[in-house]
C-alpha cells in the first residue's frame, strides 16, 4: 500500500487505530459474532463427543466432601435398614481393602441444590471448593408452581444468575427447571443434567432445619429426593450447619431497603426541582453520600439487636468456606461399609489450600477383641494409599446403651411423631395408621431398638470426640420412604463450626 498510495496507507491505519481504540474504552456490550466463538462451540463440541468414547479412570478421580455424608450405593441403600449395624462395622475395614483392586470410576461432576446461588452460598463455596475449577459444578434451582406461570421468573433468573456466578468467579453453570413439586423437578435435574461425559454423579444438598414444623408432604418430598439419587446412582451430600445455610431473608431485606433508598432519593431530587423551580427543575440532584445511606438504613428496615445478631451469625457462617481454616481437624467417622468414599473425600479435602492446615481424625467401628489388629490394619492401608493420618481412633463401645438423659431427648425429640396405637382400641389404631401412615407405631420402635440405640450413643461419642472439630464426616444411614421424620434416623450426629 505505502508503494502505491503512501498517504493512503497512512490514512487506513490512523482510522483502523482509531477504531481499535474507540472499541477498547467504550466496550459496547455489543456480540460480533467473532468467528473464535464458533471456533470455541465447535471444539467444545467435539472434546465433548470424544469423552464420550474414553473409558473413566481412577487417575482422573476428584470428589467433594461434606459435614453430613451420604455416599452408598444403590444396592447399598436396599440394606441399609436390613443388614445389622455389627455387620456393617465388621465390613469397614474389608472395604478399604477393596479400594486397592476396585479403582473409582466417578468424578466431581457436581449437582448442587443452591436453589438461587446467592440464597445458600455455603453450599456453593464447599462443591465449588472440591471441584478445585476441574470438575463440573451445576447450581440448579425448582420453581414450584404451574410451568407457564413460573416461565417468565425462571426465564429472568436464568440471565441474572448465571451473571452472579461469572461475577463472584465461580466456575458453575446455573440451571433452573419449573415443576409441579420440589421432587419431580429435582428428578428432572438427577435424570436429563449433562452432556455425554460431563454429566453430574454427586447430589449435593443442604439439611432440612425446619424439619420438626414443616409439613408432611413437604418431609416426604425431600426424602424421596435422597432415594431418588440414590436410585439414579448418585453419590449424595448433606451439609449442615448449625447456623443454617438460607440467607434469602437476609438478601430480600437489603434489596428492600436499597429499593426504598432509592425511592427516598427520587423524592428528595423531586422536591429539590420544585423548589429551586425554573431551570433547577431540570438540574440533577446532588446524590446522598454511603455515608447518609448507611445511617439511613436502620431507620428505614428497624431490627431487634436479637435479630441482628442471628442474622450477622448466620452471614458470617455462609462464608466460613470462602476463607482459609486456621489449624485443626476434620473428623472422620467411618461406620459403614459404603466402598472407602467416606475415608478418600476428606483426604482429597485436606490437599487444597484453605484445608491444609487441618489434619485427619479417622474413627471406625470395631468389636472389643480386635481392637488393634483392626487399627494395625487400618495404618497399613492408609500406608499404602500414601494416607497421612496420624490419629485412628476404634470405637468399641458403639453398642453400649447411651445414658438416660440423651434417650430421654430423643423420646422427646419423636413425641410428636408417634401413633402410641398400642394405648387404643383395634379400630381406633387401624384408622390412625390409615390417616398417618408416616408416624412411628410403636411396633417399629421395638423393631429397630438396636440400631436407634446406636444411633443415639454415635450422638454421643461426636459429642464427647468431635466438638472442637472444624469439620465432621459422617457416614449415616438413609431414613425409609415411607417416614417423614429422617432427621432422627440420619440427623442425630450434630456439626461443628
Amino acid at each position: 500500500m505505502f508503494v502505491i498510495n503512501w498517504w493512503a496507507a497512512l490514512l487506513t491505519y490512523a482510522i483502523e487505530i482509531f477504531l481499535y481504540i474507540y472499541v477498547t474504552v467504550k466496550k459496547p456490550d455489543v456480540n460480533w459474532g467473532s468467528s473464535t466463538q464458533a471456533v470455541t462451540f465447535v471444539n467444545a463440541v467435539n472434546n465433548t463427543l470424544t469423552l464420550s468414547g474414553v473409558d473413566e479412570h481412577v487417575k482422573n478421580f476428584r470428589c467433594m466432601s461434606p459435614l453430613h455424608m451420604f455416599t452408598p450405593s444403590a444396592a447399598g441403600r436396599s440394606q441399609g435398614l436390613k443388614t445389622q449395624y455389627r455387620q456393617q462395622e465388621i465390613s469397614t475395614v474389608s472395604a478399604v481393602k477393596r479400594l486397592a483392586v476396585e479403582p473409582c470410576v466417578s468424578g466431581p461432576q457436581c449437582i448442587v441444590l443452591t436453589g438461587a446461588p446467592k440464597t445458600r452460598p455455603a453450599l456453593l463455596d464447599l462443591a465449588h471448593s472440591f471441584t478445585k475449577n476441574f470438575g463440573l459444578c451445576l447450581t440448579c434451582e425448582v420453581f414450584v408452581g404451574p410451568r407457564l406461570e413460573r416461565q417468565q421468573e425462571m426465564s429472568v433468573s436464568m440471565e441474572q444468575n448465571q451473571a452472579w456466578l461469572n461475577q463472584q468467579k465461580r466456575k458453575a453453570f446455573y440451571a433452573a427447571v419449573a415443576s409441579e413439586s420440589f421432587r419431580e423437578g429435582a428428578e428432572s435435574l438427577l435424570q436429563a443434567s449433562g452432556l455425554g461425559r460431563l454429566r453430574p454423579n454427586t447430589l449435593m444438598l443442604g439439611f432440612k432445619r425446619d424439619w420438626r414444623n414443616a409439613d408432611i408432604p413437604d418431609m416426604q418430598e425431600y426424602v424421596g429426593v435422597l432415594h431418588d439419587a440414590f436410585d439414579f446412582e448418585y453419590g449424595t451430600v448433606m451439609l449442615r450447619l448449625n447456623q443454617g445455610l438460607d440467607i434469602s431473608h437476609i438478601l430480600a431485606a437489603e434489596e428492600e431497603m436499597e429499593r426504598m433508598l432509592l425511592e427516598q432519593q427520587a423524592l428528595e431530587m423531586e422536591e429539590n426541582g420544585f423548589q429551586e423551580g425554573g431551570k433547577g427543575f431540570f438540574k440533577r440532584a446532588r446524590k446522598p453520600s454511603q455515608k447518609v445511606l448507611a445511617t439511613r438504613a436502620p431507620v428505614e428496615v428497624p431490627q431487634t439487636s436479637d435479630v441482628a445478631k442471628i442474622n450477622q451469625r448466620l452471614v458470617e457462617a455462609s462464608s466460613q468456606f470462602k476463607k482459609k481454616q486456621d489449624k485443626g481437624t476434620i473428623d472422620v467417622w467411618w461406620l459403614f461399609d459404603d466402598g472407602g468414599l467416606t475415608l478418600l473425600l476428606p483426604y482429597i479435602l485436606t490437599t487444597r489450600k484453605k484445608w491444609k492446615d487441618c489434619k485427619l481424625r479417622i474413627f471406625i467401628a470395631g468389636q472389643p477383641e480386635r481392637t488393634e489388629q483392626d487399627k494395625e490394619e487400618m495404618q497399613c492401608l492408609l500406608k499404602k494409599f500414601r494416607i497421612k493420618c496420624n490419629y485412628i481412633s476404634v470405637i468399641a463401645d458403639l453398642h453400649i446403651r447411651p445414658t438416660a438423659e440423651n434417650w430421654r431427648l430423643f423420646e422427646d425429640m419423636i413425641e410428636p411423631f408417634r401413633l402410641h396405637e398400642g394405648s387404643k382400641d383395634t379400630a381406633q389404631a387401624e384408622a390412625l395408621r390409615k390417616e398417618h401412615p408416616w408416624k412411628i407405631t410403636d411396633a417399629e420402635l421395638d423393631h429397630f431398638d438396636e440400631k436407634t440405640n446406636l444411633q443415639v450413643r454415635l450422638n454421643e461419642l461426636l459429642q464427647e470426640s468431635s466438638r472442637a472439630a472444624k469439620l465432621i464426616i459422617v457416614s449415616m444411614p438413609i431414613a425409609r420412604e415411607r417416614l417423614s421424620f429422617g432427621p432422627p434416623v440420619y440427623g442425630l450426629a450434630g456439626s461443628s463450626d
